[in-house]
């Protein structure tokens, strides 16, 4: 049993550590992403400074969509990063906080003293895209396990006790549902300890899902900034292929009677989808790419 729980813990920390080093990748490549599109940017208003011609303008305008189309897909990318993290820290800190209360409801049984409690940021239900630092979240992870350590530690004392109060007390079987008692105070507690470990692990399986996913998409992302920003030639009506007339794109959604369906906006018209950004932020034609850099590169 000593040997399974040793096992479950470290298989948890390096499990973490993969995490991290997964937030901390991410970060880099959104990084190098944020430069990319600074350059476009910078490029871009060389060419307008130097090229004042209405035609000359005109056609640079298309730069200026493809730089703008770059800068609010990284804005959108990055928002959902901000969730991922946000969503870190409200489970581990929760988690923490039901281990805490568990333990100072239980503490006679237990028999924990001087607990070094250490006090986080309060998590705030009603903020989700607040960004943690990720020292915090690594620290009430760290935290968690401890605590974890401490139940379980709590737990073999127990169970050496009532191996040994037969042979201690020379009572016998006049104890025998006093000891049953024991044993079946034991099992929960067992039970208690291997249910955080649980909630840790899907934890841990859901972020890695989820980081996976955003790393891939920053990936991708990069790539098709650089291919580009890397085509160096001009294209013309013989770029555009022999084709026949398009009918169908996909069989998802050959049921879906479009013929009253003008608009995209009409077709969305039922869905509620809020708005991140603030109206205030609309007025501002030019989109502001100067996104905070995930405080994971502090850790680096």
């Amino acid at each position: 049993m000593a040997i399974n729980h040793a096992f479950h813990i470290e298989k948890l920390k390096t499990d973490f550590e993969n995490i991290i080093t997964l937030k901390k990748e991410i970060a880099k490549v959104k990084s190098v992403v944020c430069d990319k599109l600074s350059q476009l940017k910078v490029q871009y208003n060389e060419l307008v400074k130097t090229n004042t011609n209405k035609i000359f303008l005109f056609c640079l305008d298309s730069f200026y969509f493809q730089y703008k189309t770059f800068a609010l897909e990284l804005e959108h990318v990055d928002r959902f990063r901000t969730l991922l993290n946000n969503r870190m820290y409200c489970d581990y800190y929760k988690l923490y906080n039901i281990i805490i209360n568990y333990i100072k409801e239980n503490n006679k049984d237990l028999d924990i003293n001087e607990l070094e409690l250490k006090s986080y940021p309060v998590y705030k239900d009603l903020e989700p895209f607040q960004e943690y630092k990720i020292e915090d979240i690594k620290d009430v992870h760290s935290n968690i396990l401890l605590l974890i350590n401490k139940l379980y530690l709590q737990l073999t004392n127990k169970i050496n006790a009532v191996d040994h109060y037969n042979e201690n007390h020379k009572i016998g079987f006049s104890i025998s549902n006093f000891l049953n008692t024991l044993e079946y105070e034991n099992r929960i507690l067992k039970e208690q300890i291997l249910l955080y470990v649980n909630y840790v692990s899907f934890f841990h399986l859901s972020e890695k899902r989820q980081l996976n996913r955003l790393f891939l998409r920053m990936q991708e992302f990069y790539r098709e900034i650089e291919e580009n920003i890397n085509i160096n030639r001009t294209f013309s009506i013989d770029d555009i292929g022999e084709q026949d007339r398009l009918q169908r794109f996909y069989i998802i959604g050959e049921d879906v009677n479009i013929e009253n369906i003008l608009e995209d906006t009409e077709f969305i018209s039922g869905l509620e989808i809020p708005n991140p950004t603030n109206s205030e932020d609309n007025k501002n034609n030019d989109i502001n790419i100067t996104i905070k850099i995930d405080s994971d590169d502090d850790n680096e």
